[in-house]
């Protein structure tokens, strides 16, 4: 085993485009995992047409497109913003959340999606909007050990960044986590690959990274064109096929294993990286941890 790569649809349950366009990309085989929002208006269709794949929960504490409205599941009134949806911006939340309505809201969310049928394998806070306090991380933390579930954060996630290091003590835990995270918005998915690990970063040399290319899929609609959401995978038949035979073909160079967050709880793939990997890794592997991510 040297890398695997995850390739997940984003925001299932948005609206109707990302959910047929996300679940469009998992059947076809060019994502391998998906993440519903629970809040979402189309939550509920996405538990309607589920069939097994591998989804996990993104966790909505903010609502930054004023047109959609996310708005909590629990009574939180330190969640929500002026208008009765959680606050528009991370820092607004960061000033007035209260960790126990947190706890309480996001374990909720992750209720839901169960209680819908739906295999939960991960967990995912939209905008990283809790790492910057470390009493709501804490929350987040908790519910992905007790509900054995892999998260959605690296190494970058640490205390030089943060005043506390969230990725250290997910992995105290026992928490399943990715090596890196890219997000190539509207770009096609082989050519941000290519840019990372083939014209700059020296990764390509590398062992035991787990690798989450997380986007949007969606298709074509006058309704995403109606909410003013940007920087999605708009995706049709031949788009679904040209984009997975290019990445077929950078994952052959690379020696990337198609995998998936399932296959990250049940131990099929694993990321090697650790908090004491820094003080004895060669400096070229050194190099692989510390590669860019967007």
């Amino acid at each position: 085993m040297t890398r695997a790569l995850i390739v997940v649809a984003d925001s299932l349950g948005v609206t109707e485009a990302m959910t047929s366009g996300g679940l469009a990309a998992i059947r076809s085989g060019l994502a391998s995992s998906g993440r519903i929002v629970v809040v979402g208006a189309w939550a509920k269709e996405v538990a309607r047409r589920y069939e097994g794949e591998d989804l996990g929960v993104e966790a909505v504490l903010t609502s930054p497109n004023p047109v959609l409205g996310y708005r909590p599941l629990t009574y939180a009134p330190t969640l929500m913003g002026g208008d009765g949806t959680f606050p528009t911006t991370v820092d607004d939340l960061l000033e007035h959340a209260d960790a126990n309505e947190t706890y309480a809201e996001l374990r909720a969310q992750l209720e839901r999606a169960i209680l819908w049928g739906i295999g939960i394998s991960h967990l995912s806070v939209l905008s990283d909007a809790v790492w910057p306090r470390a009493d709501l991380a804490d929350a987040v933390l908790e519910l992905a050990q007790e509900f054995h579930l892999a998260l959605g954060i690296t190494h970058r996630h640490n205390e030089a960044r943060l005043g506390y290091d969230a990725y250290g003590l997910a992995r105290q835990r026992g928490i399943k986590t990715p090596s890196r995270i890219l997000r190539p918005g509207s770009q096609p998915l082989a050519s941000v690959i290519e840019k990372k690990f083939v014209s700059s970063d020296p990764v390509t040399t590398c062992n035991n990274e787990v690798i989450e290319l997380a986007t949007t899929f969606a298709i074509d609609s006058p309704e995403l064109r109606a909410y003013g959401i940007h920087g999605v995978q708009i995706i049709d038949e031949a788009q679904l096929s040209s984009q997975k035979a290019s990445l077929a073909t950078l994952r052959e160079q690379l020696h990337l294993e198609t995998s998936s967050y399932r296959d990250l709880v049940d131990g099929l793939v694993t990321n090697r990286r650790t908090n004491h990997d820094e003080s004895t890794v060669s400096p070229v592997s050194s190099l692989c941890r510390r590669g860019p991510e967007q």
